[in-house]
């Protein structure tokens, strides 16, 4: 039995839309001739250089490593030779080459270095073929509407130029670009007009990709069986080109469709050949879309353990896109904001510069002026005079515009440097709640869901339920860290000191961290006896506490131990936590108290967001204390901090002892 609504949970992961599809095709000899023509024409000259590209684009989609080597040496010869055509087309190759590996950034950067040299040659046929790479490029990207805009530029050169072949392959482009954005009237539109000319020309290579399109278009419509049919037209298509990327995708859509469809069997194998092919490719989008496929399988055959597992794999991949997507998107903000604040200046300067010039004119039209009156000595006389009166009042005029710009000039600073420091804050907090907060909600939604469908029983969930209850747990303590650091950053936060005792504040967050040492199999331990009065704010140095402790539990494996002392001397008492885990590389401990936000995993692979130790740093000197550590890498490390002592200090008030270890509660508490 499948799972409720296949269709629409496969339409929740994005498409495996259609990858760049080939803008020239080779119009030389075959693969063999090519290499032939290589070796009778050794001389590092254009005419190799050419011959390489052809190479190189002959293998793109059979053997990327042999056309990334013919590649690199056609763009040695061209550079060396400042052949700016050759350049051109090396680099697109190795662009493409980028595209089968899924490294879509770099590809990026080569179509653009390709096609600002084609502007500036002013070379229309080769612009039309890197404008169709672009919109492909961007449509990979989930921006099918920036696509569009280069797609579009593509279709009326190519048109232009009646060329039937490349006018296919851009509108089975457009056609993708469509799908992406679901507008499928449109995408069938383009898609059917590509499909009648490719036929026309028996471009079965071609073919392929419209094919491939066309059965996505069907699953989206729920046309299942007219998907399959295109899918398995688009996969012999894909054999007969031996076209290695395509191979795979089409195998990845015949499983997802055979799953739907309860074909089980052949769903099987067309997962386990496409997982064969990628790890020759190490295209890292569809290792993904392979875990997505395999977590339906796996969940319509009922396997929910394996389902589980796969669906943790696909989560894992999909956070390293959705982190991408986020990066490029930050950088495209920054971009813009830089572009706006360029402008900004430019429209001031234009200003400045009309001031001058109207300054210079006047100055001109004074000294033409002084000129036709010399004749006169008193008249002269009298100019002389005005001008130098009129030039002190235009003096002290500019100089109180001088300091008005200047004050404003400041204001401005101080207001980059808030609106800088808040943006920080922001992609930090998106940099959590994206990355780190995402990851453990995820798995706790695939097994509620699981649950909820009574596709797992109560046996399997509970065995889920102490890992799950860590990360909660761990995630509960990023948020306190998350939520204080932002307040501090954003608006402040005051310190209110109060006297307190510190060994009821150590035992009450000992109770809290209890179960987490529990879990880990560590002993937890205090050795400090009797109340300590310090005065502080008692709030701020509970968070300090609790850092330094799920700190030393995070990165302390089973059968460790965490021990916490403290030594007062006249006017402070120190506290130091002190454990025997994993200790701090050498290269990263100057990272541990700096701006640098620095987080790692811990020995059962916590998470953390890099703010505790920042945070803690800047509590304890908020209350007129300091914080250092030591660390040994795999012998364990112990953070010390000092708070200062209250001037009310009663030697006569009770303390507490108390160790926690193992699985139990083993609490001990002595009155002094």
């Amino acid at each position: 039995m499948l799972p409720a609504n296949p269709l629409r949970r496969c339409l929740m992961i994005p498409l495996y839309l259609v990858m760049l599809a080939p803008a020239v095709r080779a119009q030389s000899p075959a693969t063999d001739s090519l290499e032939t023509a290589l070796h009778q024409h050794p001389e590092p000259d254009q005419a190799r250089a050419d011959l390489l590209n052809t190479t190189s684009r002959s293998y793109f989609t059979k053997n990327p490593v042999i056309a990334e080597k013919y590649a690199v040496e056609a763009l040695e010869i061209s550079q060396r030779l400042n052949y700016s055509k050759g350049k051109i087309w090396a680099q697109r190759n190795l662009a493409l080459v980028e595209n089968t590996r899924g490294n879509l950034d770099k590809q990026m950067q080569l179509t653009l270095s390709s096609l600002k040299l084609a502007e500036s040659m002013n070379d229309e046929h080769t612009l039309s073929i890197l404008y169709n790479d672009m919109g492909n490029i961007f449509t990979e990207q989930n921006s099918p509407r920036d696509a569009l805009i280069y797609l579009h530029k593509s279709l009326v050169i190519k048109k232009k130029f009646k060329e039937a072949s490349e006018i296919s392959k851009t509108l089975n482009n457009i056609g993708s670009a469509y799908l992406a954005l679901h507008i499928l009237d449109s995408a069938l539109l383009y898609l059917r007009q590509a499909e009648e000319i490719k036929i026309s020309l028996n471009d079965r290579r071609g073919l392929a990709y419209t094919y491939e399109n066309l059965g996505l278009v069907s699953m989206l419509q729920r046309r299942l069986p007219d998907a399959l049919r295109y899918h398995e037209l688009s996969s012999e298509c894909y054999h007969d080109a031996d076209n290695q990327l395509g191979i795979v995708k089409s195998s990845l859509n015949l499983a997802e469709v055979q799953t739907f469809m309860g074909n089980f069997t052949d769903a099987e194998k067309n997962l386990t050949h496409a997982y064969e092919v990628n790890s020759t490719l190490k295209n890292v989008k569809n290792d993904m879309i392979y875990y997505k496929i395999r977590y339906e399988l796996d969940s319509a055959r009922k396997d929910y353990q394996a389902a589980f597992e796969h669906f943790k794999a696909f989560t894992d991949r999909n956070m390293g896109f959705f982190n991408l997507e986020k990066s490029r998107q930050i950088s495209r903000s920054q971009e813009k904001y830089e572009a706006e604040k360029k402008q900004q200046e430019n429209v001031l300067l234009k200003k400045e510069q009309q001031i001058h010039l109207a300054t210079i004119q006047q100055q001109r039209i004074l000294v033409l002026s002084a000129a036709l009156l010399f004749v006169i000595l008193l008249m002269i006389t009298f100019i002389l005079y005005r001008m130098y009166k009129r030039q002190q009042v235009l003096t002290r005029a500019l100089n109180s515009k001088n300091q008005e710009v200047s004050l404003q000039n400041h204001i401005i600073l101080e207001q980059n440097t808030t609106l800088e420091s808040l943006n920080q804050v922001k992609d930090k907090i998106f940099s959590v709640i994206s990355h780190d907060l995402r990851s453990p909600l995820a798995i706790l939604e695939g097994l509620l869901f699981l649950l909820k469908d009574e596709k797992i029983e109560p046996e399997q969930f509970r065995y889920y339920t102490d890992e799950l209850w860590r990360d909660v747990k761990n995630t509960a303590y990023m948020m306190d860290n998350m939520l204080q650091w932002a307040s501090n950053q954003m608006k402040g936060i005051g310190v209110r000191a109060d006297d307190f005792d510190l060994t009821l504040l150590l035992n009450q967050e000992f109770e809290l961290l209890q179960t987490l040492a529990r879990q880990k199999d560590v002993m937890l331990h205090h050795e400090i006896n009797g109340a300590v009065l310090v005065y502080a704010d008692p709030e701020m140095i509970r968070m300090v506490l609790r850092n330094l402790i799920n700190n030393a539990i995070k990165f302390t494996p089973g059968g460790g131990r965490i021990t916490v002392s403290a030594r007062i001397d006249k006017t402070a008492v120190e506290v130091m936590v002190r454990d025997n885990g994993t200790g701090i590389p050498m290269e990263n401990q100057h990272r541990i108290f700096s701006n640098i936000y620095y987080s790692t995993n811990g020995t059962r692979n916590e998470k953390g967001c890099g703010l505790g130790l920042h945070l803690s740093k800047d509590f304890v000197e908020r209350n007129h204390g300091r914080i250092w550590f030591h660390s040994t890498p795999g012998s364990g490390s112990s953070f010390s901090f000092t708070v200062p002592l209250s001037e009310e200090t009663d030697a006569n008030v009770r303390g507490y002892t108390l160790i926690l270890q193992n699985g139990g509660t083993n609490g001990m508490s002595v009155l002094k």
